[in-house]
């Protein structure tokens, strides 16, 4: 899990507990901020969320909301700008540490479409080294 983490940014306050394992050698390096970069890949909106699931149906949600697949591309870029500064700043909760890396979950406020209200909820991030994170699900639930 060590491996995963090397070269990860979290704010002083947000950063995974140590030691994560016996023998640990882990440390920290304090760095003036962190300067993010958050990507979206467009098919979590085109291939994901605007696709009918048996689970549960997140295109169901978006439809309430005003959006269709029509809006992926704007819905991608106010993800992207609203995850760049909530990680940037510490606004999010650290999730599951596994083989596969660290999850952060970040708040989303979207403006529904066609109205003048709001609706807020998590969405799903893996944090890569150099104040990278990319989006592993548009909404992770209220």
């Amino acid at each position: 899990m060590c491996l995963n983490l090397n070269g990860c940014c979290f704010v002083s306050n947000k950063c995974p507990p140590k030691p994560l394992h016996p023998n640990c050698h882990c440390f920290y390096i304090d760095i003036p901020s962190i300067t993010a970069k958050a990507e979206c890949p467009i098919e979590k909106f085109t291939k994901y969320v605007f696709v009918p699931s048996l689970i549960d149906d997140k295109k169901q949600l978006f439809e309430l909301w005003g959006y269709d697949i029509m809006d992926s591309e704007y819905l991608q870029q106010e993800f992207i700008k609203q995850a760049k500064l909530a990680y940037s700043v510490g606004d999010y909760e650290l999730g599951l540490l596994n083989a596969y890396g660290q999850r952060i979950s970040i708040e989303i406020r979207l403006k529904k479409k066609n109205k003048n209200e709001y609706t807020t909820f998590v969405s799903g991030w893996m944090v890569y080294p150099n104040g990278r994170i990319v989006l592993t699900t548009p909404y992770g639930g209220k």
